[in-house]
C-alpha cells in the first residue's frame, strides 16, 4: 500500500513538473514565431525543420539534466539559485513583451534550410526557464523519469505545433485570420502564467541564495 501511494505522488509531481515545462516552453507562441515559416515551406519541409530543431533541444536539455549540476559548479562555478534568478528576470520581460507586443513579425529565420533548426530551437525552445527546470529535473528524479519528462515535453510540443500547420494549411482567407487571433489571446494568457512562474522563480531564488529574506518572512 506504501509503494502504490508513494508511486502514486512521483506520478503526480512529475505531471506537474511536465505541464509546467510545457508552460514554459509556450507552443501557443510558437505558433504565431512560426507562421510565417509555415507558409514559406512545405509541411514536409516544415515538419523536417521542426523534428530537427526538437532533436537539437533535447540533446541540449539531457546535457543539463544529466550533468547541469556538475557544469554550474565545476566549469561555470555558479550556483542553481543564482541561474533561477536571472532566468526569472529573463523570463519576465519575455512575459511581458508577449502580453503588450505579441508574437510580430519574425526577422531571425534566414539562411538555407538546413540552418533553420538550430533559429528555433534557439531560443523558442531552449531558454533560461527550460534549462532551469531541466537541471532540477535532474536533481529532484531518477534520470529515467527525468529524460522521460523531457521527452514527453518535447513531443506534445512537437505534435501540437505540426497539428496547428496542418490546420493553417487547410483554412484559408477569414478563418486563418480568425486563427491566428485565437492563438494571440491564448499566447498571451499563456504568457500570464510564465510571468507569474517566473516571479516565484526569483523569489524562490533569492531565498535560496539569501537565507536571511526567508527568515523575515516566517517573521511576519
Amino acid at each position: 500500500m506504501g509503494l502504490q501511494a508513494s508511486l502514486r505522488r512521483t506520478a503526480e509531481h512529475s505531471m506537474d513538473q511536465l505541464l509546467l515545462m510545457l508552460v514554459i516552453i509556450n507552443p501557443f507562441a510558437q505558433v504565431l514565431y512560426l507562421a510565417d515559416l509555415m507558409n514559406e515551406l512545405s509541411f514536409r519541409d516544415f515538419v523536417r525543420v521542426h523534428l530537427r530543431a526538437s532533436l537539437l533541444s533535447l540533446g541540449i536539455f539531457l546535457i543539463f539534466t544529466l550533468f547541469g549540476q556538475m557544469l554550474l559548479q565545476h566549469v561555470f562555478q555558479v550556483q542553481l539559485a543564482s541561474l533561477q534568478v536571472f532566468g526569472g528576470i529573463i523570463m519576465l520581460f519575455i512575459a511581458f513583451r508577449y502580453i503588450s507586443q505579441g508574437a510580430g513579425s519574425n526577422l531571425l529565420f534566414r539562411g538555407d534550410i538546413s540552418e533553420l533548426a538550430p533559429q528555433i530551437s534557439l531560443p523558442y525552445m531552449v531558454g533560461p526557464g527550460t534549462i532551469w527546470i531541466s537541471i532540477l529535473l535532474g536533481e529532484i528524479y531518477e534520470p529515467y523519469i527525468s529524460v522521460g519528462i523531457i521527452f514527453a515535453v518535447l513531443g506534445i510540443n512537437f505534435l501540437f505545433v505540426i497539428l496547428i500547420c496542418l490546420i493553417f494549411e487547410r483554412v484559408t482567407g477569414r478563418r486563418e485570420t480568425r486563427l491566428g487571433k485565437y492563438f494571440a489571446i491564448l499566447m498571451r494568457t499563456n504568457a500570464l502564467f510564465i510571468g507569474a512562474i517566473a516571479m516565484e522563480m526569483v523569489v524562490t531564488g533569492l531565498k535560496a541564495s539569501f537565507p536571511v529574506l526567508g527568515e523575515a518572512q516566517a517573521w511576519l
